[in-house]
């Protein structure tokens, strides 16, 4: 069998699979600010998302990340390229585990009676919405270094 080509295509798919849906996060805030009864549906979809979807299949890319690199022979310490992809990944899981997923279930927990948004749930909303920009901003920098491999492979 070819592992490293079965550790590839696994882990591009989980990649697909857990950060896809992340990008239509950011489309829902226009549709919340011109229907605001909408919110509690979005916040509860959106930890469902994040907790039956996003976070499991994202935590699965450690285990195809390593069969890719133990596959592939590849010394981490000498692909920097590679070493930095692993430390953005593991800020990536630490912003969703500790930032995004609380505000989220937070949010769920405040939105479950309708009513205008309080100055609480407008504070989480911000902190998510910028939690979800730093991890567009690290899960676009991880992609560019998984495909452009600055240095090549050592």
């Amino acid at each position: 069998m070819n592992w490293p080509l079965f550790w590839l295509l696994l882990h591009i798919a989980a990649a697909i699979i857990a950060f896809g849906p992340t990008f239509v996060f950011p489309l829902m805030e226009p549709t919340l600010k011109s229907r605001p009864a909408g919110l509690g549906f979005a916040m509860l979809l959106s930890e469902k998302m994040e907790r039956g979807l996003i976070i499991p299949v994202a935590l699965t890319m450690a285990v195809s990340g390593t069969g890719l690199i133990v596959s592939e022979g590849l010394d981490f310490f000498r692909n920097r390229w590679l070493l930095a992809a692993i430390v953005l990944y593991v800020m990536a899981v630490c912003v969703a585990l500790f930032n995004q997923v609380p505000a989220t279930a937070k949010l769920v927990e405040l939105t479950r009676t309708p009513g205008p948004p309080t100055a609480e749930i407008l504070a989480l909303l911000r902190r998510n919405k910028i939690g979800g920009m730093t991890l567009t901003v690290l899960l676009l920098t991880i992609i560019f270094l998984m495909v452009i491999k600055p240095g090549g492979l050592a």
